[in-house]
Parts: structure tokens; sequence; C-alpha cells
């Protein structure tokens, strides 16, 4: 029983059906980073939305890069620097998609900034993993 639950929820795999859930998860955790940071600087520091998300964002991209480098996909690049910036590049296109949602939410529907941020994170979320997984961390990828 040990070793089954070990297989599902540590070990590396190549299985999307477990990637998927723990890509969920890394997310979850990675969200409750940005969103901690995304509320702390409007709240404390009242800097405006969208420049709190890219904050957010860009710290909440570093836990989710370790994250998924070690749990969620089995094949990291070897050389950790230059599959970093691949990550964040990616991410970048994420944050994108993010602050584009987020602007329209906020500018034109007039959505609130809270609801809005969680909203763009669920949009986003489509885009990062699949560039993640067939783009960055595919297993002939390692190299990179």
């Amino acid at each position: 029983m040990i070793v089954l639950l070990k297989k599902l929820l540590a070990d590396p795999t190549h299985n999307v059906a477990l990637q998927v859930p723990r890509a969920l998860v890394a997310s979850t955790i990675s969200a409750v980073v940005d969103c901690s940071v995304y509320f702390a600087v409007i709240l404390s520091f009242g800097v405006a939305p969208i420049p709190a998300a890219v904050l957010g964002y860009l710290v909440g991209g570093v836990s989710q890069y370790y994250l998924c480098s070690v749990w969620v996909f089995p094949a990291a690049p070897s050389n950790v620097l230059t599959g970093f910036l691949t990550f964040t590049l990616l991410a970048m296109v994420g944050l994108a998609i993010t602050c584009l949602s987020m602007s329209v939410m906020i500018d034109w529907l007039h959505v609130h900034y809270a609801p809005a941020k969680i909203i763009s994170l669920g949009v986003a979320f489509g885009w990062n993993f699949g560039s993640r997984k067939f783009l960055l961390f595919r297993a002939n990828a390692s190299q990179v």
C-alpha cells in the first residue's frame, strides 16, 4: 500500500493522468504565493492591480518551476539555469494571458480585481501546463 501511494503521489511519472493533478496542486501552491504577494502589495503599498499581478506572477513562478522540475514532470532540463530561463519565457506568455484577461475583466467588464485575479489564473493554467509538458519538460528536451 505504501509503495502504491509513493508511486501515485511522489515518484516521477510520464502519466498525464497523474501529472495533471500534480500540476493542479503545484499551481495551487504557486497561486497562493502569487495571490499573497498580489494582495500584500495592493493592500500594504497601494500598488495598482496590474503591476501587482506581474509581481505576484513572477514570485509564484519561482515556486512553480521548482515544483514542476522535482515533482510534476520527470524530465527536467539537465541545465537548471537554461531550464529556468526557458520556463520563465513560457511563463511570460502565461503572464500576458493573465494581464490580458484581467484587463478585459477589470476595465471592460468592471469585475472586481479579486475575482478577476482568480479567474485569470484559471485562464492561464491551460497554456502553462501544455507549454511546460510539451515544450520544456518533455523527455527528449532534458538536455536543454
